[in-house]
């Protein structure tokens, strides 16, 4: 029997949501954010309907991440957001990624490798303009970037920036960074070079922040319908992608004035049902929302009582009346006129929604959605094979000439 607690991934809400991005920014290029496996939403089934909503590229942080993408069938360009190892050339250069370039010392050896195989290696520039994370300094890039565009074996087909505060009230860090990046793009022409493209805004510069466009647009958030200030859901009319649902295991009527929980940090103040969950920190429903998170069963909003457990959380259902083990429990998402969404419940405990999305587990079953029906469900967990078992740990199986004489031993026994 399978666990009943599920992430359901709505693949029509992706494509929904690209096109409110397409309806924003024109006909400039839209690279999708799907590191960190979209965001803990799958990132093979949700490039493959970004790309044919009309995503034009996509962008994540790690080669392994891209190989995957290009092992499921991802065709479309792939760009690397960060700096990665030299020893990853040959895998993107086998695998036709674009590199992301923070220092000269990478773009070299990049373009000596691609000159060895003779072809042309992609590289995306990235350009710090105040973030102070990675990327070549703005005050002084141009003449780095008329340096590398001379390599042989480089192809500079990108230049970028991050936003560093591009969720503040205050947008005045977010528009300088936007004036200095335009410097470096003025300097570059000056010097004859034209990249051909360029970008900056993620969500929350596409939201908020036509002046960052520029060639194409970097939507990571509002992609999965989420967005970091509330008042911009509303505005974006975006369709959240995801939703979390479990079922009710166990339910224990208690006395007012029992201690509940690890730490007993709950006290019932009145006669109560209390309800268990098969749902845990392990899954992603983070130990924050001890006492504080609230989810929905028979469409009513009920609190977490106690600390989350790894695997197992209660809540009070105490008004909740016929409430039993196997009904439904919505942890993100619609029960009938009630919605609880991540971004309300990552604000509760001062975190963001990547947060939660990213936490989701491996243990947790996911359903992804296609014009409206279940296409696919991924088990809740990886198997190492079993072939790869043997090879790691061969005392553990049985040799075969021990297992022929058990078996005279086993038909003596019968």
């Amino acid at each position: 029997m399978p666990r009943p607690t599920v992430a359901r991934v709505d693949l029509d809400a992706v494509g929904h949501n690209v096109q409110v991005i397409r309806s924003l920014v024109g006909e400039r290029k839209i690279c999708a954010a799907v590191k960190a496996d979209a965001y803990g939403h799958g990132a093979p089934a949700v490039c493959h309907a970004a790309s044919a909503a009309g995503v034009d590229m996509f962008a994540v942080a790690m080669t392994e991440e891209a190989v995957d993408l290009r092992a499921a069938g991802i065709k479309k360009p792939i760009v690397l957001l960060s700096p990665v190892p030299a020893e990853d050339i040959e895998a993107i250069l086998d695998n036709d990624i674009t590199a992301c370039v923070t220092d000269e010392p990478f773009a070299c050896e990049l373009a000596t490798s691609a000159l060895r195989r003779g072809v042309q290696a992609k590289a995306h520039l990235k350009v710090d303009t105040g973030m102070h994370r990675i990327g070549l300094d703005w005050r002084t890039v141009a003449p780095v970037v008329v340096k590398l565009s001379r390599l042989a074996g480089l192809r500079i087909a990108g230049i970028f920036t991050h936003f560093a505060c591009a969720d503040a009230d205050d947008l005045s860090f977010s528009k300088e960074q936007i004036r200095r990046f335009k410097s470096v793009l003025s300097q570059l022409r000056r010097a004859g070079i034209e990249l051909p493209f360029t970008h900056m805004a993620n969500s929350n510069g596409i939201l908020r922040m036509p002046e960052a466009y520029f060639d194409g647009v970097r939507p990571g958030l509002m992609l999965y319908g989420l967005c970091s200030r509330p008042e911009l859901q509303a505005r974006a009319g975006l369709r959240p992608v995801l939703t979390m649902r479990t079922r009710i295991s166990y339910c224990r009527k208690l006395p007012s004035g029992e201690k509940i929980g690890y730490g007993h940090t709950f006290t019932t103040w009145r006669d109560s049902v209390v309800a268990t969950l098969p749902i845990g920190y392990h899954d992603g429903y983070i130990r924050q929302f001890s006492n504080v998170g609230e989810v929905l069963v028979h469409g009513k909003r009920v609190a977490v009582v106690g600390r989350v457990c790894m695997d197992q959380t209660l809540i009070d259902v105490t008004d909740v009346p016929g409430a039993r083990p196997g009904d439904e429990v919505v942890i993100y998402g619609r029960q009938e006129d009630q919605y609880i969404g991540v971004e309300e419940m990552a604000a509760r405990v001062d975190r963001i929604p990547y947060e939660l999305t990213c936490a989701v587990g491996w243990r947790v079953r996911r359903e992804f959605v296609l014009n409206g029906v279940v296409v696919v469900e991924t088990p809740y967990r990886s198997v190492v094979p079993e072939a790869v078992l043997e090879g790691i740990f061969p005392a553990s199986v049985p040799s075969a000439d021990a297992q022929v004489q058990a078996e005279p031993a086993k038909r003596g026994a019968a």
